[in-house]
Parts: structure tokens; sequence; C-alpha cells
């Protein structure tokens, strides 16, 4: 008499068909396995950017488990610098240059303007006469402020201005900054205050440069003014 199979499994002595493995879920096909560890599709370890190298914007949150804070790159999780901090080291590099200003033009005004009984004489030779002393001083003093403020934000960002106020100049999207658009910066602003000593000029020169200092005032999110958005810069707090 030949013992009858239990419902639904296979005779005696025929090998049994292989169950679900390890790991595996109810009703997924068998053979079938989870991928291993570390075999999950993504870039791995040392695969170049997929931006072309130049990094993430600025802003951009940093990979999970990347350090948080300041990463010590352009452009990295570093706060913004404070709009105070800006315009206090702006007035700290501008005052070196304009008690330079003020002795150049005090020099030229001795010797291109008129003397004291010229102006005796014809009081309006005075407004005319000064022109040239402050066209003069303004484009050594401030041009000079402007090749300052691009040697010294090219090489590391700083100006002694914000070296003491621990901010620094950095690239927009992350990278190096570029000396082209460095200098740009710098000819927008302070090149611009050369024109000082241009009567009515130097009026709006004055004026462009208080935009300025409202326009990073309420610029968000970066607080950016022009000579920022030309560059493509932000000004960041620098680590202590």
């Amino acid at each position: 008499m030949t013992a009858e199979p239990p419902p639904g499994g296979a005779p005696y002595g025929h090998p049994q068909q292989p169950g679900p493995q390890y790991g595996q879920q109810y009703g997924q096909p068998q053979g079938q396995q989870y991928p291993q560890y570390g075999q999950q599709p993504g870039p791995q370890y040392g695969t170049p950017p997929q931006d072309g190298g130049q990094g993430a914007p600025y802003g951009t949150p940093p990979p999970y488990g990347a350090p948080q804070g300041y990463s010590g790159q352009p452009g990295g999780q570093a706060p913004l610098a404070l709009w105070w901090e800006r315009w206090v080291a702006r007035f700290i590099d501008g005052l070196i240059f304009s008690v330079v200003y003020g002795i150049l033009s005090s020099i030229f005004t001795g010797m291109f303007g008129p003397s004291t009984a010229e102006i005796l004489a014809n009081p309006a030779v005075v407004s005319g006469s000064l022109v040239l002393p402050g066209l003069l001083a303004g484009i050594i003093a401030f041009g000079a402020y402007a090749a300052y403020d691009y040697v010294l934000h090219s090489k590391d960002g700083q100006t002694l201005g914000k070296k003491l106020m621990k901010i620094r100049l950095v690239s927009a999207t992350g990278g190096p900054l570029d000396s082209a658009a460095v200098m740009k910066r710098s000819a927008i602003f302070p090149g611009v205050m050369a024109l000082y000593g241009i009567p009515i000029v130097g009026w709006l020169a004055s004026i462009f440069v208080l935009v300025l200092a409202v326009l990073i005032l309420v610029d968000k999110p970066l607080q950016q003014g022009p000579h920022d958005k030309i560059a493509g810069t932000v000004v960041v707090k620098a680590p202590r």
C-alpha cells in the first residue's frame, strides 16, 4: 500500500522545493535577492562632481553626514557676514586712503593752487583752481585703494578691515575666486571713489557709494551689492 503524500506536499522521497531564502519578502519571486551593502547605484568615493567641478552654489545644504558649519572651502556653509561688519570693514579700509587723499590734496593745492594774492584779487579763482589738485589726489589715493582691494581680495579674500572684522570674500558658486571678476568688483567699488575730485561727478560717485551700502543691507538672501552681483561673490564670516 502506497502512502499518500500530504495535501500540497511532494511525494515521499521527492526532493523538496526550495523555500524562500532568508530575507525574502512574502510573495517575492524566489531567486531574487536584496542588493548587498555597498552595491546601491550612485557615485562612489572619488567620483568627480557632475557640475564640472564648480561646486554647489552658496547656501546649498551639505550632503547627509557632512560636518555642519564652516566647511573650509570657498563658498562653504559659513554664515553670511552681518551688514554692520561689512560697513565697519569698509570704513577701516577707506579711512586709510581718505587720509592719503587729504595729504595729497593739500600738497597738490600748494603746487597748483592760487597764491594768497591771487585769491584776494579774484576770489572766484579758488573753485576752478582746486579741480586739478582734487582730481590728482583722487586718482592716486583711491586708485591705490582699488589696487589694494583687488590684490588682497585675490590673495585670501581679506583686506585689513575684513581681517579685523573676521569676515572674508568668497565665490557665490563655491569655487575659487576669479581674478578677473574680483578686478571688476574693485573697479566698481572702491574704484568709483577716484572720481571724488571732479565737480558734480564726485557728488554722483558719493551717492553711488551710499546706495551701494543700502543695497547690501536690503538685498536678500545673500546681501550682495552691485559689485558683488557682477563679480559673483558674497561676504561670509571667516573661521576663528
